[in-house]
């Protein structure tokens, strides 16, 4: 199946990109855009979008990573949990389990 996305057109730069996707996934983003109450171009582009964000996002915070080693790492994740206000009561069911505890009580 092609499937040809058209630019908005209140927008004044616009391309048309033409792609080839499975059947499936072209019923399933029609589906969705009725869903929605918008066009399957306007949903395209919104899923496109907000993808490529995230990549680039996810890119950025990899890059900026690589260059900190472990120990400047673990340093910073300290600074920032020693911040936290420390709690005395905490509500059972907002607490961690100890997997190792339960375990050794359960053998």
């Amino acid at each position: 199946m092609i499937f040809i996305f058209y630019g908005d057109v209140n927008m004044s730069k616009t391309k048309i990109v033409t792609l080839r996707v499975p059947v499936e996934l072209k019923s399933r983003l029609e589906r969705a855009a009725k869903q929605q109450g918008v066009s399957v171009n306007n949903l395209a582009n919104y899923f496109l979008a907000t993808q490529l964000s995230q990549l680039e996002t996810l890119s950025s915070i990899e890059s900026r990573i690589s260059r900190k080693s472990i120990p400047e790492l673990q340093a910073k994740v300290k600074k920032i949990l020693e911040s936290v206000p420390h709690k005395e009561s905490i509500p059972s069911w907002d607490r961690i389990k100890d997997i190792h505890s339960e375990q050794s009580h359960s053998v």
